[in-house]
């Protein structure tokens, strides 16, 4: 079951970007194995305790996902702002110039892409350094890729979005304007833990897998399926 009208979940977004377009070819080939194997899917189905109790079912993988970490900071829901996992619906909106708000590893993805693109990027982390949690291999690649084409401000703290950019806090302390009349948050992802919750006891097995129980990597989500769907 799945709550949206797609199933692929946060790998949906992986198709914008070119040199991430395999990670989302892979849910499409999951997709089309499960459907090969006769799996029922069943799109725009959320599933509640309800749900669960009216299907009689004897076993429930949960797996969720997480959602976007948006704090709240002022301008952050405004209309010049795009969630990191919904730049490929709203690719046609970002302007020449972007401040990328979290200079993770999604954060700096979004970065190269965009400066491939042609775009004015700048990129803004709060920590001293960037994309702590990109693959130990693929990391120093990343970060050269960000020195050619990305201006880089470590250590600044976002404020406020407005309509030129974003206002951050400099580590002296200033007040600086990032210039961006379009701006990404690529802040991370925090669990699904309270729908998570809502459904632990709800059938005789059940199980979380994946960013649900705890946010981290494609591989871990897909070897927790697999152990989840074994222990049936």
């Amino acid at each position: 079951c799945e709550k949206s009208d797609a199933c692929g979940g946060i790998l949906k977004g992986e198709q914008a970007l070119p040199f991430k377009r395999e990670m989302y070819q892979l849910g499409v080939t999951y997709e089309k194995q499960a459907r090969d194997l006769g799996v029922e899917i069943r799109l725009q189905t959320e599933v509640t305790a309800d749900y669960v109790e009216k299907e009689g079912v004897d076993a429930l993988i949960i797996a969720v996902g997480s959602e976007p970490l948006i704090p709240p900071i002022p301008g952050l829901t405004g209309e010049n702002v795009i969630v990191v996992n919904e730049y490929y619906k709203r690719s046609n909106e970002v302007e020449d110039t972007v401040a990328i708000l979290g200079g993770g590893l999604a954060g700096c993805e979004i970065a190269i892409h965009l400066a491939r693109l042609g775009k004015q990027v700048e990129l803004i982390e709060m920590r001293d350094t960037l994309a702590p949690d990109a693959n130990i291999r693929h990391r120093p690649l990343l970060l050269a890729e960000i020195k050619k084409s990305v201006s880089a401000h470590t250590g600044y703290r976002g404020l406020e979005v407005t309509a030129d950019g974003m206002l951050c806090e400099t580590p002296e302390k200033k007040t600086v304007l990032v210039p961006g009349k379009t701006v990404v948050c690529a802040l991370g992802q925090r669990a699904r833990k309270s729908q998570a919750d809502a459904l632990r006891d709800a059938a005789p097995y059940t199980w979380v897998i994946g960013d649900a129980g705890r946010v981290s990597t494609i591989t871990n989500a897909v070897y927790q399926g697999y152990h989840a769907a074994l222990d049936i």
